[in-house]
């Protein structure tokens, strides 16, 4: 924007709701996510950072199982959190065979058309050379702007680039549990290391820095975020965006950081959020924010990203679903998707006008392990057959048809058994392409939202045929259905297409 032009968007819902979201997000589908950093370190999965600490007052229900393995975890291989804690995990990660153009180019061959690099997570750690929080990845651990690289090595390639921001909100909810102290045995009473300051670093390896900048000030769990901290975290969220300019920036809340409905409503509300979505749009104009729960009428001003979750119906304003191959962090044992559930899950959200960011665990050092590679490989040969129903396409006039759908508005993700009637539809420049969700046992589909009577495909299609097959496809337009009749075998080993042409 020139200097002396009014800017576009003011601070307020009214003029945000004119932004639209990029014709690049609809056209992508499918992004890949690096949800990486300290927490990788200890191999145990996502929340590390608050469960190593162990329970504490406002630990929720489903916290349970994960903050007790977790504790015992740590306290078996670190030590007491009062000597060992969040702070020394971040000197353990680091990154060492971190190789981000080999990543982005594989990562590119599995179809991303975009990436989003984590920036900061719940645990405060900036993830760039931050000007504002002094526990980054260029200062410990890594000694790297983890942020620049992905985001050299993803333009490098066509990539667009993103970040996400799960830092404040959460931060205030998550950390306080540094505060806490062991209710009983051995170690009871005795403060975590929250309660240091600058001064106990002294002869120490974080001699010069202070515990209070990573893990915030004391509070107990229900206490309202101060300005102090808030504005840091704007601070901060500015501080990337200005560096990095990503296309997409991922905030893990509700609503806008500290605001009305947010994860940890400010008192009164802040309206820092207003004023960085309006000065984002204005300095990065192609641009989309995500938040998760948007009033139909805000749709335009930000996207909707549902985690973990499928909408059940088509969406008449593009949405992203983020979920992971396994868990958000990296998790021995951990049970990984299957390459065909992922893509069930991605032609599912694609077909609904959405789409799909799929987290990829890194090792701590920043490789992928074996699990993880063949994923990204199977990915990248079924998208090299049938990308061309993904990517670039729209929705059709219905997303599908058949038995097995997901029930609700927002359902948890889970490996649907589809059957061979489940059907799912893009289009693009006026080809349909029909997913076969599950090969028919008999050899033959039959699409019943085209059949002619219904008139939702005009006068019938002129020419059918199977993604990937070299043989004809023979096919017949009866009133009740298109039946088409398929060779023996399928030409991939998950979803299959049928190229339907006017």
């Amino acid at each position: 924007m020139n200097s002396s032009e009014a800017p576009e968007y003011r601070p307020d819902w009214e003029s945000l709701r004119r932004h639209r979201i990029p014709g690049w997000f609809q056209d992508a589908k499918l992004g890949i996510w690096s949800h990486w950093g300290p927490q990788s370190a200890a191999r145990r999965g996502d929340w590390y950072a608050r469960h190593l600490y162990g329970p504490y007052d406002g630990t929720e229900g489903f916290e349970t199982e994960r903050v007790a393995r977790q504790t015992a975890f740590h306290r078996e291989r670190y030590g007491h959190p009062s000597t060992f804690g969040h702070k020394d995990l971040c000197d353990l990660w680091r990154a060492e065979r971190f190789d981000p153009e080999d990543l982005m180019d594989r990562f590119r061959r599995a179809g991303a058309r975009y990436f989003v690099s984590m920036a900061a997570h719940c645990d405060n750690f900036d993830l760039w050379d931050s000007a504002h929080q002094p526990w980054n990845a260029v200062n410990v651990g890594p000694r790297s702007d983890i942020v620049g690289r992905w985001a050299d090595a993803a333009r490098a390639v066509g990539l667009r680039f993103g970040v996400s921001m799960h830092a404040g909100s959460w931060t205030w909810r998550w950390l306080d549990a540094a505060f806490a102290a062991d209710e009983s045995g051995p170690h009871a009473g005795v403060p975590y290391d929250g309660h240091l300051t600058a001064e106990d670093g002294r002869g120490t390896w974080w001699e010069g820095l202070d515990p209070r900048a990573l893990y915030g000030r004391p509070r107990r769990p229900g206490e309202k975020p101060d300005a102090e901290f808030i504005d840091d975290f704007y601070a901060r969220l500015r501080d990337v965006t200005t560096r990095h300019r990503p296309e997409l920036v991922y905030l893990d809340d509700a609503r806008l950081p500290f605001d009305d409905g947010s994860v940890c409503t400010a008192a009164p509300p802040s309206p820092r959020g207003l004023e960085f979505l309006a000065g984002y749009y204005n300095d990065v104009p192609d641009s989309a924010v995500s938040i998760k729960t948007i009033p139909r009428e805000d749709r335009g001003a930000v996207l909707l990203d549902v985690e973990r979750h499928q909408l059940g119906d088509l969406d008449p304003e593009p949405w992203q679903y983020d979920t992971s191959i396994g868990d958000w962090f990296y998790n021995d044992g951990e049970r990984y998707k299957t390459p065909g559930e992922i893509v069930h899950l991605l032609v599912d959200t694609v077909s609904k006008n959405g789409c799909l960011l799929l987290n990829v665990p890194q090792l701590p050092d920043g490789t992928l392990d074996d699990a993880t590679a063949a994923v990204l490989d199977s990915l990248e040969t079924w998208t090299g057959t049938c990308g061309e129903a993904v990517f670039g396409t729209r929705p059709w006039t219905v997303y599908g048809e058949g038995p097995t759908r997901v029930t609700g508005d927002r359902a948890r993700e889970s490996a649907l058994a589809y059957t061979s009637r489940d059907i799912r539809f893009t289009q693009s420049n006026g080809v349909l392409f029909a997913f076969l969700m599950a090969w028919p046992e008999d050899g033959v589909v039959r699409i019943h939202s085209l059949g002619t009577a219904k008139g939702l495909f005009g006068r019938g299609p002129s020419q059918v045929t199977l993604l990937g097959s070299p043989g004809p496809t023979r096919w017949t337009a009866l009133d009740d259905a298109l039946v088409v009749t398929l060779p023996a075998h399928p030409p991939t080993p998950y979803v299959q297409v049928l190229r339907i042409s006017p």
